[in-house]
């Protein structure tokens, strides 16, 4: 499994391999093998097909879809940032987020088709977040760009 994982209907037509490809860049080789030698640690990801998964995108059109595929992959790694994509005519809100299970950070960012390179930006800011800043406090643990 790669480190980014994409749960999506494919509505939205976003070219997630490309996207993948470039933000993999962010991830040092370094950063990957300590995320394998963390995960295969953890009781919880004992058996699990997620492997070597660090960050998970969602990309659901309808709310309960987005739910249901974000509370499936926290069963398997509750600790898992995710970020889930919505748009202005997309259901989910901020309230559907509070529905998602585990422990780890919830983000939600607005998905603009008029300009799709404003979701790699927005990525890059999301795993920056994480690559570099992990052991400070955060924040918030839902937010939402407007």
């Amino acid at each position: 499994m790669e480190p980014i994982t994409v749960l999506s209907d494919g509505s939205r037509g976003i070219d997630y391999d490309y996207i993948i490809e470039l933000l993999n860049e962010w991830i040092t080789d370094e950063q990957r093998e300590s995320a394998v030698k963390t995960e295969k640690n953890e009781e919880s990801m004992a058996g699990s097909g997620w492997g070597t998964a660090r960050y998970c995108i969602v990309d659901y059109k309808d709310a309960r879809q987005a739910v249901s595929a974000s509370n499936a992959i926290r069963a398997f790694v509750p600790k898992i940032p995710l970020l889930v994509i919505t748009d202005f005519q997309s259901l989910i809100r901020k309230r559907h987020l509070q529905h998602i299970t585990g422990t780890g950070l919830t983000k939600m960012i607005l998905w603009q088709e008029k300009e799709p390179e404003r979701l790699i930006i927005e990525i890059q800011r999301w795993l920056y977040y994480f690559a570099y800043k992990t052991k400070t406090a955060l924040p918030s643990t839902q937010s939402m760009r407007r």
